[in-house]
């Protein structure tokens, strides 16, 4: 059987979605709190809805981590407001920066 070469991210980008909905069957989602986000003392920068930003950050469901690509929303100086579908629900959290790395485009990480 051959390899897809036009949608070759797709193998990882299904591995990733079967990883996150088990992930997921440990808890909820954690974010941080408010006095680790410190709103009221620091800026916050929200992207553009035109602009798209990724990421490939850790998250944690319960006591489970994972890494998957999510959208960057919104900032601060440490942290940074990220965003996931998994089986069509959104979900958000926040998460410390350097959990996070860039990615240049969504299908980089797979």
């Amino acid at each position: 059987m051959g390899t897809n070469k036009r949608y070759s991210y797709v193998g990882g980008q299904r591995a990733e979605e079967r990883e996150l909905r088990e992930a997921r069957k440990s808890g909820p989602l954690r974010t941080l709190d408010t006095d680790q986000l410190q709103l009221f003392t620091q800026p916050l920068t929200i992207v553009p809805e035109a602009t798209k930003l990724y990421g490939l950050a850790w998250l944690q469901f319960g006591d489970q981590n994972v890494r998957c690509v999510v959208q960057v929303k919104r900032w601060t100086a440490d942290a940074l407001g990220v965003e996931l579908d998994i089986d069509g629900e959104r979900l958000r959290c926040w998460i410390w920066q350097g959990a996070c790395q860039r990615l240049e485009e969504r299908t980089a990480a797979w």
